[in-house]
């Protein structure tokens, strides 16, 4: 009996209607977790090189985490894959919301989809009864829609993730939603749905998660919750909302924060802003200290944006909106919301809180502070199933080319694309999430629309080899380990690709395992972003993604006890150095898919304006120089991998016991 892991996965092939089970050996768990891990290794021994990530070849997969099901907090997320149609890479978007659940609930793992159906389907799971249906009427509607349409169908316990209009066109900046406004976004794998005439997975099982030590997982959870929900350092709303508005304040926090002056403190306030207004509780605060690009990354937080105006798209400028609270399964923090705006231009009944990214991205980076239109917006590309993050680089770069006459009104048809105009972002966004006029140039990503329209605007198109960088610059001081993971992570262009969080579980004794020195260069990072913390930090995300875990979990003054808890779910017993361990044979595996794709990672690079090229004159990051061709390497090295081709050196695959990849690579 599996413990943790449900112990099979579920194949499905569009083209001929067929589903099979299939089981997967416990040896492949313990190597490669479950989330993208087993995923990875899923799709790199099916999928066969060279594939077009359109084309009914290419692999589709769902996976839940390895700690969903355990009662742990923050396990509720769950992984889409597959070879991306936006950068011809590794492709994955991690997603909360409740589908997770719903996935081990069904007897899997995961769900891999091949072929393509002749006609719109979507896989319903009932029970033990699993089945093809007809997706026709379902076809054309919006992601509210479908899903609304499902649950009434089945009943409120099936959990439903689906594509909308924008991956029905196949949108190479697509995703998957559910939960009408969680998004697994990024990678533009909703266009690998659309590709394959898939609606819909509508999921009712009945199944539990077997887990090997209840009592014990039980008794760290009521622990870990005890510590949680103490407040050792209450803060008034008033307080902590007008410090991060003003330029002063949230430099001083920066500071402290920095040189670790706060660190006491500091979880308190993150949990209490994020369970107070989410992460629109950081709009201000990181346009004020130089986190948030401006004006297509050219212009400076308080100079173009100032702190009056960051306000009204801020902490209780958001809020007032909210009419409750949501909470992703089993998250004791419900960072997010539901929303009403009841007059104005934008008026809408119900609809998911947009997130920083989203604000950033539609507010600070355009110069928009009217808030109601970026409700609107959010709300339009949740039901078009399109990533607000590469769309709002996509439109802050048809603003900088109508600005500089690549483009004019007649490609717009009237709109007048001048920074703050909000009227003309949600205009221009309707169009991009319908695929009409300019907007079938633009729904495809910043670094397609740029080459169609030319005239020296690839130069200002935000990207990492297609996939349109996050809001959060790495120019600042502290920047590097960010920009590194920018341009060599598997995924390309994610800000979610690092997470420094290995000391927190190096303080108490743990079993080691001893890294053979692979390089020679290997210790010899001598700048601020050494490669063994570059690489502990990457690998750390690639670890609880495995798990299934929240990356908001790491910061509120809580240690979570993953290892413990991972330990008593399957019985292992494994130490923080040995998971770790398996996070760098995941991470590996994922960059093996590209050098196998004949990509060399070593060549992805960021915007010269991303990159600080120049360097900024004025702000929180002027002047600031930010070395990512040596944290680059100081990280290529620490990984093992081979500083020319980017392929990882043939004793790093036998360290980390991948033969499969050591055949595919060297033949």
């Amino acid at each position: 009996m599996p413990f943790g892991y449900m112990g099979k996965i579920l194949w499905v092939g569009l083209t001929t209607g067929s589903i099979q089970e299939e089981e997967i050996q416990d040896n492949l768990y313990k190597k490669f977790l479950t989330g993208y891990g087993l995923g990875a290794k899923i799709i790199f021994d099916r999928l066969q090189p060279g594939v077009d990530p359109l084309n009914p070849e290419n692999i589709f997969g769902m996976m839940s985490g390895l700690l969903t099901g355990s009662g742990a907090f923050f396990s509720g997320r769950w992984m889409i894959m597959g070879k991306s149609p936006l950068t011809n890479t590794w492709g994955d978007a991690n997603c909360g919301g409740y589908f997770a659940p719903a996935i081990k609930s069904a007897g899997y793992d995961g769900i891999f989809f091949v072929g393509k159906s002749k006609k719109p389907v979507y896989l319903l799971i009932d029970g033990d009864k699993k089945s093809l249906i007809d997706a026709t009427d379902l076809w054309g509607k919006d992601s509210n829609d479908t899903i609304d349409c499902l649950t009434n169908r089945y009943g409120a316990h099936f959990k439903t993730a689906c594509i909308g209009p924008g991956g029905e066109k196949m949108s190479r900046i697509s995703g998957v939603v559910t939960d009408k406004g969680r998004l697994a976004a990024r990678s533009g794998l909703g266009a690998i749905m659309g590709s394959k005439n898939l609606k819909a997975v509508c999921l009712g099982g009945n199944k539990n998660v077997n887990i090997f030590d209840q009592q014990t997982i039980s008794k760290l959870v009521e622990d870990f919750a005890q510590q949680f929900y103490i407040y050792r350092h209450p803060l008034k709303d008033k307080i902590l909302n007008e410090a991060t508005n003003m330029p002063i304040l949230s430099g001083a926090i920066r500071f402290l924060s920095e040189h670790e002056m706060m660190p006491s403190i500091s979880g308190e306030i993150e949990k209490y802003a994020m369970k107070t207004w989410g992460t629109s509780g950081t709009v201000a605060y990181s346009a004020n200290t130089g986190d948030s690009p401006v004006k297509n990354w050219k212009g400076v937080g308080y100079i173009d944006f100032p702190g009056r105006l960051t306000q009204e798209i801020s902490n209780d400028s958001v809020t007032k909106y909210e009419t409750d609270k949501y909470g992703c399964y089993n998250c004791p923090l419900c960072c997010g919301g539901k929303v009403a705006v009841k007059e104005g231009s934008y008026p809408i009944s119900e609809t998911h809180k947009p997130e920083y990214e989203t604000i950033c991205g539609f507010g600070t980076m355009l110069l928009c502070n009217d808030m109601p239109s970026i409700i609107k917006i959010n709300d339009l590309l949740n039901r078009a199933g399109i990533d607000t993050i590469s769309c709002a680089d996509t439109v802050a770069w048809a603003f900088e080319a109508y600005e500089n006459k690549v483009i004019n009104s007649t490609d717009t048809e009237g709109l007048e694309l001048t920074w703050g105009n909000e009227e003309a972002v949600v205009k221009l966004v309707g169009k991009i999430a319908n695929g009409e006029g300019i907007g079938k140039y633009l729904m495809n990503g910043v670094k397609l629309a740029s080459e169609h329209f030319g005239k020296g605007s690839e130069a200002y198109a935000m990207h990492v080899r297609g996939q349109e960088l996050p809001m959060h610059d790495p120019r600042n001081p502290d920047g590097t380990s960010l920009g590194v993971g920018y341009e060599a992570e598997p995924t390309p262009g994610r800000h979610t690709s690092t997470l420094d969080c290995c000391s927190l579980y190096r303080q108490a004794p743990s079993k080691k395992l001893t890294d053979k020195n692979l390089h020679p260069m290997k210790n010899k990072c001598t700048d601020a972003a050494p490669g063994d913390s570059l690489r502990d930090a990457s690998c750390f995300m690639d670890l609880i993604n495995g798990f299934g875990l929240c990356a908001f979990a790491f910061d509120e003054g809580v240690t979570p006890p993953i290892i413990e808890w991972a330990n008593a779910m399957t019985g292992w017993n494994l130490s923080f150095e040995e998971y770790l361990h398996i996070a760098r044979r995941i991470k590996t595996l994922r960059h093996s898919f590209n050098i196998r794709e004949g990509l060399n990672p070593m060549e992805f690079k960021m915007p010269d304006r991303a990159r600080g090229i120049p360097p900024l004159e004025k702000g929180p990051n002027a002047k600031i120089e930010n070395d990512f061709d040596k944290g680059k390497i100081n990280y290529f090295n620490a990984m093992g991998y081979d500083l020319n081709t980017g392929k990882p050196l043939v004793e790093t695959l036998d360290m980390l016991d991948l033969p499969e990849v050591k055949k595919a690579l060297y033949k």
